[in-house]
């Protein structure tokens, strides 16, 4: 299940979402991280994800990092394919899709998060979120499926 709220809805296909779910399953029970992808003229529509190791120091199971040789590699193949770096995503396993106060440490202005709650190793729902640096919280923001093909070679 999909679900968000707020005044910006954003949309990913679906064979995204399944690539999602599928890696955020597959992590369980450490939490999976990654990195989404969109076109730069349609930036608020999700095209592909790019799965990254969590190299994380501390606890995989609630803390996650990106592999930041990955996400060269990621920026590197967006631009090639001139796509761009929109946004995160990473898993909470047996808990809510909702921002940790170590997600607001983390997080950055401009970029949307993806948070997809997995529950005794099955997708229960995903939720997106805006981190708005000025008031120091995340903001929901409305996610939706799409089957539109929207990407550059479209």
């Amino acid at each position: 299940m999909l679900s968000g709220g707020g005044n910006s809805l954003w949309s990913l296909g679906g064979q995204t979402l399944n690539e999602l779910i599928g890696h955020a399953t597959a992590s369980y029970p450490n939490e999976a991280c990654g990195i989404l992808l969109a076109d730069p003229q349609n930036p608020k529509h999700i095209l592909e994800i790019y799965p990254t190791k969590n190299v994380t120091t501390e606890n995989p199971r609630n803390r996650y990092v990106v592999d930041p040789l990955e996400f060269l590699d990621a920026d590197r193949q967006a631009e090639e394919q001139g796509l761009e770096i929109c946004g995160f995503y990473h898993s909470h396993p047996n808990y809510p899709p909702t921002p940790s106060e170590y997600d607001r440490k983390l997080a950055q202005e401009g970029y949307l998060y993806l948070i997809l709650s997995i529950r005794d190793g099955a997708f229960d729902q995903a939720r997106a979120w805006m981190y708005r640096p000025e008031e120091k919280h995340f903001e929901e923001v409305g996610l939706e499926p799409s089957s539109s093909v929207s990407g550059p070679e479209a």
